[in-house]
């Protein structure tokens, strides 16, 4: 298909000032590309076909590195300026479409010959494009993405280790979830990783320094999203962290007004997973929990409940949809245990001993408990966790 012009994020957030920069022969990433050998298959034949082709996706999915390797042995790969382009023959890759996206769209209405792949947390939404929704890696890519990333900080790392594989799940299979966690090896043992993901911002920052900013964390890859949504949808997605067993029609439109339509928008922006419902990937549920702690948390909870309590009974035998009551499978469970504890005068020593848990997860609970509270104290804690009884 003759030569690929690339365009990445760094080019585009120095304004579009510069011109086309050198020429790349294969792929100018050091590290292996582990699995995804259907996905380049798939886009090699939706290239074949279709003369725009949008791979969309959520946070850390690894949009821009499958493009990479797509065009990486190809003979020629330029950096384009997007705001004076010259296109000629050929491929032309631009991605992080979603940061400036009107800027997109109105390059390829410029130039209605040339041929485009993209990739975006959304679509472009003009003629002519093919969407390719990228997912997190299957199960056995994962555990070998991780294990190879790993091996490569410590050269003994065990990649039979039991804990591995309940590991990947819980960083969604995600690739640069995976990679910030498997470089925290050499100072930390899988289970001490474990441990601390459910405060997974706070460790998952060691990205590679090359990388751009939204590549070198996970809070950074996932705010960068969340920072391009209206306000409307910024506070759906945090109401949705309250539901892990998902999200369907009539219980989004009882929280919200228009709440499947936003529940729609925001799977649009990469943010919901589809299905029979909606549902949120857990990195991007503990990230939207974690803006609802900035918020007023107890108040969203307790209309969570008024809700709830107003649907219908389902008739025995009829098909509904389940709705489970999280946040999280784990972390709310945990922080109600917490403030229990502190009602019952425990110390944070105590209740890490109890809980098997760091006393640093338990002091980063009480801090949260405190903030979604509105309180300043623990005996305020305890005041509330008795009224809770």
């Amino acid at each position: 298909m003759g030569a690929a012009k690339y365009c990445s994020g760094a080019c585009r957030q120095r304004a579009y000032r510069r011109r086309a920069r050198d020429v790349v022969h294969g792929s100018a990433r050091l590290d292996t590309f582990v699995g995804r050998h259907a996905e380049l298959a798939d886009l090699t034949k939706l290239l074949a076909r279709h003369r725009i082709v949008t791979v969309i996706g959520p946070p850390g999915v690894g949009k821009s590195r499958l493009v990479q390797e797509a065009v990486a042995h190809r003979q020629h790969t330029t950096l384009v300026d997007l705001a004076e382009p010259a296109p000629g023959q050929g491929l032309h890759v631009l991605d992080g479409c979603e940061h400036v996206l009107q800027e997109c769209v109105e390059f390829v209405q410029r130039h209605p010959a040339v041929r485009v792949l993209a990739t975006s947390r959304e679509l472009l939404n003009v003629p002519g494009e093919q969407a390719y929704r990228l997912s997190p890696l299957e199960s056995h890519d994962a555990k070998r993405l991780f294990c190879d990333r790993a091996s490569a900080v410590d050269g003994e790392f065990d990649e039979n280790a039991p804990l591995l594989d309940s590991l990947c799940d819980r960083l969604d299979r995600l690739p640069l979830a995976l990679e910030l966690a498997a470089r925290l090896v050499r100072v930390l043992t899988l289970e001490e990783i474990a441990a601390r993901l459910d405060h997974r911002f706070a460790v998952l920052t060691v990205g590679p320094r090359d990388a751009e900013l939204h590549h070198r964390s996970l809070h950074a890859a996932i705010d960068r999203s969340y920072q391009l949504l209206t306000e409307e949808e910024r506070s759906a997605l945090r109401m949705f962290s309250l539901l892990p067993g998902g999200i369907g029609e009539e219980i989004a439109d009882a929280l919200l007004p228009h709440g499947w339509e936003l529940a729609k928008s925001l799977h649009a922006r990469s943010l919901l997973e589809g299905g029979k419902q909606f549902t949120m990937l857990e990195s991007v549920r503990v990230f939207a929990f974690d803006a609802l702690l900035q918020h007023d948390s107890v108040a969203v909870r307790d209309r969570l409940l008024d809700v709830l309590a107003t649907l219908p009974e389902p008739d025995e035998g009829d098909e509904t949809e389940e709705v489970a009551l999280g946040p999280l499978s784990w972390r709310e469970e945990r922080l109600l245990r917490v403030a229990a504890m502190v009602a019952e005068g425990l110390t944070n020593k105590q209740i890490a001993d109890d809980l098997h848990v760091s006393l640093r997860t338990v002091e980063a609970d009480v801090r949260d408990l405190k903030t979604a509270l509105g309180v300043r104290s623990r005996a305020q804690i305890a005041a509330w966790a008795t009224r809770a009884r």
